[in-house]
């Protein structure tokens, strides 16, 4: 029992700086992931960030009293679109080719989520 309990402690003693040092690893780790990420050139992060691009237009034809705000895809996307948002918050693509979609545009007040 005295050689279990002996073993035991050593056990305990062994691993305690172990799981700290882990903590004071991640912590460190941390702070210059923060630190680096503020050091970089701005072109870096914007491009790092995921963009909202469609793979397809909605079928439906636009009604802008059901929407509360759009945006442009970015010009890194595969195709052109207007993203609306609903004021239900769902989020739908639309061809800037189309006449309900241009319509809506002008009516709308990007980035306010206020009719023109």
């Amino acid at each position: 029992m005295k050689f279990s309990m002996a073993a035991l402690s050593f056990l305990i003693l062994a691993v305690a700086p172990g799981s700290r040092a882990q903590i004071v690893y991640d912590t460190e780790i941390r702070e210059r992931q923060r630190t680096m990420d503020l050091r970089e050139p701005l072109i870096y992060r914007v491009f790092a960030q995921p963009s909202d691009c469609c793979l397809s237009y909605t079928p439906r034809r636009i009604q802008c009293k059901l929407m509360e705000d759009y945006f442009e895809t970015s010009s890194g996307c595969t195709q052109p679109a207007i993203i609306f948002v609903t004021k239900k918050g769902k989020r739908v693509c639309a061809d800037p080719k189309n006449l309900s979609v241009q319509n809506c545009i002008r009516k709308l007040k990007p980035g306010t989520g206020f009719l023109a």
